[in-house]
């Protein structure tokens, strides 16, 4: 047992607990330590003149602000169905995630316009063992953090949660290219810190479109995936009396999945065996598929005997 699960087994002990409070146990997580790194990042990249490290701090302080909008996301997308929202709320993670690029955007603007200034008029950045030091150590932290937020996303299928560990782990990329920063100036390549610190602005950028298109394409709406698809046929395949099936539709709330598909079954079966193997598929795809809900229609097949 690694200690990301670990960490989550410790906390999230009870089976009523959702994907809603592990988006809250990332979020809190990244929030401390997100915070902790940006001071460090920031008081030392003003004490040594590093244009690219003040850069790293900003790209950790929009991890804080990004695990604020996560945990939002999980609070409000967790609220039941209502009157005007049949389906739910579940998409309002998806909405939390588009805010989350644009913010990023914004960031990356910023921070490539000042390291295009310091690009054109090169300032002497001092080199400090210590700070160096710490610099890998939260690489290495944020690099964790990346993978604990997998983790989560895979145990509780949040898609957030997963999109937000590789907004960690560009962040440890970013520290890594810090440090190659550092030691050019130690060597007196000056304009490298400069250089490296445009890169991190277009590292947040990517980050930023990269969550933009996969936020939009979940709310237009997206075929279902290759896993579902296989899970859905194996219990075709393995279902008595199902000859085959088609029309296959799901979507998506993020709380829930709808899904709605046609078997085909022998013409002969009554209606109330044709009904009854419906069910049968239905229900299993319910207990295969968390949070779905599902509908069979049943299409006869072949000539019917008199």
């Amino acid at each position: 047992m690694n200690f990301s699960e670990w960490l989550s087994n410790k906390i999230l002990t009870k089976k009523e607990y959702s994907k809603k409070y592990a988006g809250y146990l990332e979020g809190w997580v990244s929030i401390v330590g997100n915070l902790t790194l940006f001071l460090f990042k920031y008081f030392a990249g003003l004490s040594l003149g590093s244009i690219s490290l003040i850069a790293d701090a900003f790209h950790s302080l929009s991890d804080v602000f990004t695990s604020v909008v996560v945990i939002l996301g999980f609070k409000l997308g967790s609220k039941p169905a209502d009157k005007e929202h049949p389906y739910g709320h579940g998409r309002i993670e998806q909405i939390a995630t588009l805010i989350i690029a644009l913010l990023l955007l914004i960031v990356a603007y910023d921070l490539v316009r000042s390291s295009f200034e310091r690009l054109m008029n090169p300032h002497k950045v001092e080199f400090n063992l210590g700070v160096f030091v710490l610099l890998i150590i939260s690489a290495i932290f944020k690099e964790w953090m990346a993978r604990f937020s997998i983790y989560l996303g895979k145990r509780f299928d949040a898609s957030p949660l997963i999109a937000d560990a590789w907004h960690h782990r560009s962040d440890a990329i970013a520290t890594l290219l810090v440090t190659i920063g550092l030691l050019g100036s130690k060597l007196g390549f000056y304009r490298l810190d400069s250089i490296l610190g445009v890169l991190v602005s277009l590292l947040i950028a990517w980050v930023g479109v990269d969550l933009l298109k996969s936020a939009t394409s979940f709310l237009i709406g997206e075929a279902p995936s290759g896993d579902l698809v296989k899970k859905i046929d194996d219990i075709i395949v393995n279902t008595p009396g199902v000859l085959n099936y088609h029309d296959l539709s799901v979507h998506d709330y993020q709380n829930e999945k709808y899904i709605t598909l046609h078997i085909e079954v022998d013409n002969n079966l009554t209606v109330k065996e044709a009904h009854d193997l419906a069910l049968k598929v239905q229900d299993e795809i319910k207990s295969k598929i968390e949070n779905s809900q599902v509908t069979v229609h049943i299409d006869p097949k072949g000539e019917r005997e008199d």
